[in-house]
């Protein structure tokens, strides 16, 4: 029987109670609740943990990533990420994940609640009837029909605000940097570059995540493009708008309204322009629905369960997620890769600079991607110039390879690779010399080198390997076997090998027993062989 494993999840912001209870139910899996916790209380608990689960609260920067030792994946019960460094946590190997749909209704159904009350000062109208008055001529407001509505960023929330904009009879413009013209076309959208939206639109609202390129995109000089009168409304992300310079342009009459539900700093440090007369103010209430609640953190743990469980990182931000419809499929690529990694690092002659990939079969119909995570995780093993991040998996190994300097080529190739169907080849360039393998495929969990260098075979990718170059005379085999013999080694499966010079030969001999330290050099001193290698290759756990 297996040892039974127990992952450990730590919950640092308010869930519903239901959902924590179902989850802590599922064997294997504690869902230990923390709500609330402290920054210093959560560095030091953070260590005994597999997974933490934040909503925007927590901010899981690089001093709480340096305690995490065991953490494997952090899950945002929401959409934005920008409250963890997802950067250090891809160097150290963590999956950040978090669940993109799970509030979208309600953040679309907010962001035309604060167009509709804003645009009808239903605010201060509630405000004067509160004191009593009945001022009908001091609220007159506008319509949305007829009005063009210029949408910036159209993932989910921003395509369900125009389906409910085009609804109310609204023009739709937007702008998306990935989206192309037709399919916005099908959703009654009119795609613009931004400069052209900043000058048609009466209303510009914002679904853009915060970013290097978003921050502070409305600015003073953007400003200037717009409108005058212009309507902004900001329910995606604080630090998308500077808040100074909307300030200005509401108090010059530029701007004759913003609706705002989040702030670049919650709360904020100072609320004047919350309280600003022409401004409609919420404290970041575009995912609080009950619906939304139950949704996102019912989400975020079935996700991260699934890939404690299933090794699939659906929604995965920082690693190229792989559905499971597919997992089956592309699970023994991984292995495939990873095992032609480790045979690699442990022959290589010099630093790695340079590899290119080549992808054949089956491999066609899955992404590649993270498939050559794996095989650099492999390559890479053991190899990190960081002694505080030892981890080498397959969410950072692209990240340490690009950080140094390694060049990563990747193709699809439709020709088969010889008779071998479903293969990769890759050749890994190092300031030395060039190293080539290829490996197969064979049903679900064979695995084979196909080419080494030059040489065409069929060795098995497993376990302790010996590479033997010997010239192409008889005998070589027998002295070789003979001389494992005498240390007590086992010979479990011979391929043997040949390339387009009649004079050079390999033999891979996959051998069983204790390899002592001297075995290279004895090998290498019988006469006729030119170069031996050795590599461990270990199943995956």
């Amino acid at each position: 029987m297996g040892e039974f494993i127990m992952f450990k999840i730590l919950v640092a912001d308010s869930l519903p109670a239901d959902i924590l209870n179902k989850y802590d139910r599922t064997e294997g899996v504690s869902v230990v609740n923390k709500s609330g916790i402290s920054k210093e209380d959560l560095i030091a608990e953070l260590a005994d943990y597999d997974g933490l689960v934040v909503r925007s609260r927590t901010k899981v920067k690089a001093d709480v990533l340096a305690a995490a030792k065991n953490l494997k994946v952090i899950g945002r019960a929401g959409a934005g990420v920008d409250n963890i460094d997802t950067d250090e946590a891809t160097k150290r190997g963590i999956i950040v994940m978090n669940t993109p749909g799970g509030n979208t209704i309600a953040a679309a159904e907010h962001t035309l609640a604060m167009m509709l009350a804003g645009l009808r000062n239903i605010a201060p109208a509630n405000a004067s009837m509160r004191q009593k008055k009945w001022d009908r001529k001091s609220f007159i407001g506008h319509e949305i029909y007829q009005k063009t509505v210029g949408v910036v960023g159209l993932g989910k929330i921003g395509r369900e605000v125009a389906k409910r904009l085009n609804a109310f009879g609204a023009n739709v413009l937007g702008y998306d940097p990935i989206l192309t013209s037709e399919h916005a076309a099908r959703l009654g959208i009119k795609l613009v570059d931004l400069e052209e939206l900043y000058r048609r639109s009466d209303i510009i609202t914002l679904h853009v995540p915060k970013m290097k390129e978003t921050l502070n995109m409305i600015n003073k000089e953007t400003l200037a493009q717009c409108k005058d009168g212009v309507i902004i409304v900001n329910c995606a992300r604080g630090g998308i708008v500077h808040e100074g310079d909307l300030t200005e342009a509401l108090d010059s009459g530029k701007v004759a309204l913003a609706a705002l539900d989040v702030w670049s700093n919650e709360p904020p440090e100072d609320f004047s322009l919350a309280c600003h007369p022409k401004v409609l103010a919420t404290p970041h209430l575009g995912a609080s629905t009950e619906e939304a609640q139950v949704k996102v953190a019912d989400q975020i743990l079935a996700q991260m369960i699934e890939y404690f469980t299933k090794n699939v990182a659906r929604n995965a931000v920082n690693f190229v997620s792989v559905d499971a419809e597919i997992q089956d499929m592309i699970a023994p690529f991984f292995e495939l890769a990873r095992r032609l990694g480790m045979v690699f690092n442990q022959i290589k002659n010099g630093r790695l600079r340079e590899i290119s990939v080549r992808y054949y079969g089956r491999t066609l119909e899955v992404p590649v991607e993270p498939i050559t995570s794996y095989l650099l995780m492999g390559a890479l093993k053991s190899a990190t110039e960081n002694p505080d991040i030892e981890l080498v998996n397959p969410v950072n190994a692209l990240t340490i390879a690009r950080e140094r300097g390694i060049s990563i080529e990747i193709a699809k190739k439709d020709t088969p690779l010889t008779v071998h169907t479903n293969a990769i080849a890759c050749d890994f360039i190092t300031d030395s010399e060039t190293v080539h393998l290829a490996g197969s495929v064979v049903g679900q969990n064979i695995y084979h080198l196909i080419e080494f260098g030059p040489f065409k075979l069929s060795a098995e990718l497993g376990g302790q390997m010996l590479f033997i170059e010997n010239d192409n005379v008889p005998g070589i085999i027998g002295k070789v076997g003979t001389l494992l013999g005498e240390v007590n080694i086992n010979i479990a499966h011979l391929s043997s090998g040949r390339d387009g010079d009649p004079k050079e030969a390999l033999n891979v001999f996959n051998v069983a027993g204790n390899l002592q330290s001297d075995l290279q050099s004895r090998l290498e001193s019988v006469s006729g062989i030119n170069r031996v290698l050795l590599a461990v290759v270990d199943s995956a756990r």
